[in-house]
């Protein structure tokens, strides 16, 4: 019996084994609605099954005249109830899909109801829908095209959101829901005038397969399109960072204290420009780059500037290094323009104190820059302004990179900034 039904409905499995496998595959894209993918496969099934009984039941009891009439009488008016509520929730499960967001859902779902209450009552009413004559065979009520009036109007339905769409400018799903609702139309037109039979599940799982892969190229659309958004800004971030850090009276003054080491201490004015060189790279490699770089090679990157800053402040700057963990990667120049700014806006003249601090905390890393906050400078709202981007682009490189934050907190005495990146 199992092969025979398989052989009558080998399609209609398969689609609705595809259907089920398609799901689990995508499943962690988190389309709307979605979930109801499996639940119209079960539901095809079962129509099919439904269907396959009823006319195995009808063969049997014309072929046999053994057979047990009356228990096949029994069994058709279960099976073909059962078929008549499930068909038009296919439909309806359809338009949750296709429309997630729809109003009036309840609403939609009164004539499933209606047509449910139709033909569970039927062996009750005298067959105001449908009954089983005592040879076996199907009769229809009065009320016995209520399924064929609620599918067309949830059909209109599906034509209402298809017109809608194309005034939204939405005309690749539009065209797609009007072939839908064409091929369904056409099935339930031939089927009612005994054209063809059986046809109205395959369809059906055939429809919401069509429009699920559908919704999965979108969302992998989106997808993309999410993608190069980011990229995108971390490229504009980048050069918001580096038009930030490389200004040119950086530069001009870097290379004017250069100038005066050569004339008392060579030895210190070759390390200087040693310190400009690898400054400059660093920040080049960054603009031309997404990868991550060692925490090493950031931790050069903060010593060049260091040593590009160290004469301006007669050497008063005391940096010290609390390096716990150093085997990890980071976004280029992550570290280093937090203390760059915390020899800018956190030590004097007179000189001050910095503070590397790395950690392993459980499942992230923490890289902490502490500060002695000295300079008491009153800033111009401008130059808070720049302060707080140059700290906002790092916040999000990190994120967008890494899914690093960044914190910070400050005192009279101390700033403290905390990178926080997974492990």
């Amino acid at each position: 019996m199992f092969i025979e039904f398989l052989s009558r409905n080998y399609m209609t499995v398969l689609i609705a084994v595809t259907l089920v496998i398609v799901f689990f595959t995508f499943r962690d894209y988190k389309i709307p609605s979605s979930g109801l993918v499996p639940v119209i496969a079960v539901i095809v099934i079962i129509s099919a099954t439904t269907y396959f009984l009823n006319d195995w039941s009808y063969d049997v009891t014309h072929t046999y005249a053994t057979a047990d009439r009356a228990w096949h009488i029994k069994l058709r008016t279960v099976v073909s109830i059962i078929d008549y509520v499930i068909q038009p929730l296919i439909i309806l499960l359809e338009l949750q899909i296709i429309t997630p967001g729809m109003r009036h859902k309840l609403r939609l779902a009164i004539p499933a109801l209606i047509n449910a209450l139709v033909y569970i009552t039927s062996p009750l009413t005298g067959g105001l829908g449908f009954h089983i004559n005592v040879s076996n065979q199907y009769v229809r009520g009065p009320l016995g095209y209520t399924i064929y009036y609620v599918m067309i109007f949830y059909l209109a339905v599906f034509m209402y959101v298809s017109v809608k769409s194309f005034k939204e400018n939405s005309r690749t799903r539009a065209l797609l829901l009007v072939f839908i609702s064409c091929a369904i139309i056409l099935t339930m037109l031939l089927e009612a005038t005994a054209n063809v039979s059986g046809y109205v599940d395959e369809v059906s799982a055939l429809s919401v397969l069509v429009y699920y892969i559908y919704l999965i190229a979108v969302y992998q659309q989106s997808l993309r399109e999410n993608i190069a958004e980011k990229e995108l800004k971390i490229t504009q971030d980048r050069i918001n960072m580096l038009q930030e850090q490389i200004r040119p009276h950086f530069i001009f003054n870097s290379l004017n204290v250069i100038r005066a080491l050569i004339k008392r201490d060579p030895s210190r004015a070759i390390a200087g420009i040693d310190s400009f060189v690898s400054y400059l790279r660093g920040h080049v490699y960054a603009m031309n780059s997404n990868d991550l770089i060692s925490f090493d090679e950031e931790l050069v990157n903060v010593k060049a500037f260091i040593g590009l800053v160290q004469p301006s402040y007669d050497d008063a700057i005391d940096i010290t290094y609390d390096l716990n963990i150093t085997d990890f990667s980071i976004p280029p120049l992550s570290l280093e323009p937090i203390v760059e700014n915390a020899v800018k806006h956190g030590i004097g003249k007179n000189g001050g104190y910095i503070k590397i601090i790395t950690r392993k905390e459980n499942d992230h890393i923490d890289i902490i820059v502490v500060n002695s906050n000295i300079e008491k400078i009153d800033y111009s709202e401008k130059e808070r302004a720049r302060l707080g981007v140059g700290l906002e682009n790092t916040r999000t490189r990190l994120k967008l990179l890494v899914n690093g934050s960044v914190e910070m907190t400050k005192n009279d005495t101390e700033t403290n900034v905390m990178i926080s990146i997974p492990c």
